[in-house]
């Protein structure tokens, strides 16, 4: 069996029975194509084709496009607890290859992708050409504008500030900005939805949003435990109640989620 994939051989076995077995339709899978695309991976799910740094993130799709977007929608928000009308505007921090954004965008609104990792951004620039009420930006963002490390691991879509788990992870020292300083450069106004997934580096984004915050009506957080092994909920709280947010409760999901609201 050829590893054009670059998956280990227990990795390219499970894709293999996974799309065995989603013949059946047993437990809902459904099938993954996967092929390379240069340095990067096409996954083709139904009707759906996107483009993302590692093959090993075709597990995310198992049970097909809808279903994961149906998971997107409960975890952050978008499935009863916020609600977005046709230009409405939505922030993704972490927007990762773009599947949120393009959840959001079906919605109607206007979408700002903001990620820190150049090899993400490629693939993300790539899977929204052809949704003209989403553009991308590559910010690393942090509590003030100054240098720091970064850390690339975009195989477990686990890019960050601090140091993810795993060998061999690259790290380079980029420029820091903080949301507000992106906001201005983007004339962002009023904010519908602020949705954030920074690993760990939460408290931190909201400590440099002071002005964002207070144009913004909904913020879904994950706040699960990507801060070398620690969860942030605790900091985005005390941080989100002072800028005037009322706390919502989290969603029955198996993240790790902040939901809170404001009046604006």
């Amino acid at each position: 069996m050829s590893n054009d994939l670059d998956l280990r051989f227990r990795d390219r076995m499970h894709l293999v029975l996974h799309n065995i077995v989603s013949r059946t339709g047993v437990g809902g899978l459904k099938p993954v194509a996967v092929k390379r695309i240069g340095t990067q991976f096409e996954l083709t799910i139904q009707e759906h084709r996107l483009l993302v740094p590692s093959a090993l993130l075709w597990r995310s799709y198992r049970r097909g496009w809808t279903a994961r977007m149906q998971r997107l929608a409960a975890e952050f928000g978008l499935d009863g607890t916020f609600k977005l009308a046709p230009g409405d505007t939505v922030i993704d921090i972490g927007a990762n290859v773009g599947d949120f954004a393009l959840l959001a965008a079906g919605q109607g609104a206007k979408v700002l992708c903001l990620v820190g990792d150049p090899v993400v951004v490629e693939c993300l620039n790539a899977n929204i050409a052809a949704t003209p009420d989403i553009s991308t930006d590559c910010a690393i963002l942090w509590k003030e504008a100054c240098e720091l490390t970064f850390y690339s691991a975009p195989g477990k879509a686990d890019s960050s500030i601090f140091l993810p788990p795993g060998e061999g992870v690259a790290a380079f020292t980029a420029q820091a900005q903080t949301l507000d300083a992106v906001a201005a450069r983007h004339n962002l106004g009023d904010v519908t939805l602020l949705k954030m997934d920074a690993e760990g580096a939460e408290p931190e984004v909201l400590q440099g949003a002071t002005e964002v915050l207070k144009r913004t009506r909904h913020v879904a957080i994950d706040t699960g435990p990507e801060r070398n092994g620690a969860e942030t909920g605790a900091e985005c709280a005390e941080i989100l109640r002072a800028a005037g947010f009322t706390l919502l409760p989290s969603p029955a999901t198996k993240r790790r989620m902040t939901f809170a609201s404001r009046a604006v």
